[in-house]
């Protein structure tokens, strides 16, 4: 088990659009990716996901979505349940009405009225689960996730966590291992997270918090010494993967899958 949720088995994969360097980012000083080592670096990372143990679901491409590969955003599983998320960007609008019918299997509960939710702010950890409110997840969606979570999860812990200078909570903020958080400096926690270790990394390294534990395994950008050393106290199988051409889509290890 996985804390609060049961062992991956699966995860579905959308691969990058050939308009995907045309979608949102706020990196753009480290250039325009290209398609072909996109889709390489892509490839690897499917690869990665399957040797952890994962069968692994590709959906098409959408043209008319360039940020749709980013699949995590769309929804958040836990056990039987899909939270369908409402993106708070207006061209991120529609990727989740289009990632729906993927989870016919899960019992669907929608994003309503005014809120924003996106499941990159959604972290599930070994005893809790936080949810970070940002430009991204506002608070009305973040009470209705929270309330989906307890109607499955019982008494479990969800915390609020306000932050700025990232994207997603799971931009500058993700589990390691149980208990321990590595933190990306960039992101300014505007809350205290009490009862979790919480390792701050060296600010060049900061982009390489966003790590991804499968199981046995855990996936890491590779090219950061710190979180290689940190993810190898405690697994033995770590894959360090290509991730510069999706950095600069503002992307990272776990918003290109949504496991299960």
């Amino acid at each position: 088990m996985n804390g609060l949720l049961p062992d991956f088995t699966s995860a579905f994969v959308r691969r990058p659009a050939a308009s995907f360097a045309s979608g949102i980012t706020t990196r753009a000083h480290l250039g325009l990716p290209t398609l072909t080592e996109t889709h390489a670096a892509f490839d690897a990372y499917i690869a990665a996901l399957r040797v952890a143990g994962l069968t692994v679901t590709e959906l098409p491409s959408l043209e008319e979505h360039p940020d749709a590969h980013f699949v995590e955003d769309a929804a958040v599983l836990f056990h039987d349940t899909a939270f369908i998320c409402r993106p708070a960007t207006s061209t991120r609008r529609g990727e989740e009405t289009l990632m729906a019918p993927a989870l016919a299997g899960f019992r669907r509960v929608y994003a309503k009225g005014d809120a924003t939710v996106e499941g990159g702010d959604v972290l599930f950890c070994q005893d809790r689960v936080l949810i970070g409110l940002s430009k991204r997840t506002n608070r009305v969606g973040a009470e209705q996730l929270k309330q989906a979570i307890l109607d499955r999860l019982g008494t479990v812990q969800v915390d609020f966590v306000p932050f700025t200078g990232v994207l997603h909570l799971k931009t500058g903020l993700t589990e390691i291992a149980p208990g321990v958080l590595v933190h990306d400096p960039q992101m300014r926690l505007q809350t205290t997270i009490l009862g979790l270790k919480i390792v701050t990394l060296p600010a060049a390294e900061g982009y390489a918090a966003s790590v991804l534990p499968i199981n046995q395994h855990i996936l890491i950008a590779e090219g950061f010494p710190t979180v290689e050393a940190l993810a190898a106290q405690h697994y033995n199988e770590v894959h360090a993967l290509p991730m510069a051409e999706i950095e600069k889509m503002d992307g990272g290890l776990t918003c290109l899958s949504l496991r299960y």
